[in-house]
């Protein structure tokens, strides 16, 4: 059995558990649901960076980081397929620039909260996370039809986190009604419903 370690509220975790639900893994796994900001012992016996969200294999190997994590899980479990092999480059250029904005937006959420919005360093990443969000939103295809793909899975949990903690920042909204609607369609799949962050 494979035991996943995960924050309510990481979107690096979300992408992780929605993968396990679209690939119906939900009997192959046990989920821990923890606080990774308090140092928990059992996340720190098999991780010791403390981060979330970390896999333990069923050979009991600790795999860490959500993409080393969802592309291990696409090739240990093929089917159903989250990454189409006509499109497989399109997938992985889109779980990039996902986890690049999440990345830009989770170091301006952090300086707001703990650090100096106003330096240099801080103003070029805020710069960069607008230019993604933006980059990530042209990546939608609302048009297409089926079950969601990595890709899809990763613009849907990076959108709606940056929203959750930092809508006062972005504007990618307006002038986008389509997108929008897709996101809002995309949220209310019960498997993205239920991994929804609180109060988002």
């Amino acid at each position: 059995m494979m035991k996943l370690y995960a924050s309510p509220t990481s979107p690096y975790a979300r992408i992780v558990r929605l993968v396990l639900a679209q690939k119906q893994l939900g009997d192959r796994v046990t989920e821990h649901l923890l606080d990774p900001w308090q140092s928990p012992p059992e996340l720190l016996a098999v991780n010791p960076v403390c981060r979330v969200p970390t896999l333990v294999t069923d050979e009991g190997t600790a795999l860490t980081e959500a993409a080393v994590i969802v592309l291990y899980l696409e090739r240990r479990f093929p089917e159903p397929r989250l990454i189409p092999r006509e499109d497989i480059e399109a997938n992985h250029a889109r779980l990039g620039l996902a986890l690049g904005a999440l990345d830009s937006g989770v170091g301006v959420f952090l300086e707001r909260r703990f650090g100096d919005p106003t330096t240099k360093l801080a103003e070029r990443r805020l710069e960069g996370l607008r230019r993604s969000t933006v980059a990530l939103v042209d990546t939608i295809d609302t048009a297409r039809a089926g079950e969601p793909d990595l890709g899809d899975i990763a613009t849907v949990v990076a959108l709606t986190w940056l929203e959750f903690r930092l809508s006062a920042e972005l504007d990618w909204r307006a002038g986008n009604p389509a997108a929008v609607e897709w996101l809002a369609q995309m949220n209310s799949l019960p498997a993205f419903a239920e991994t929804m962050p609180p109060d988002a």
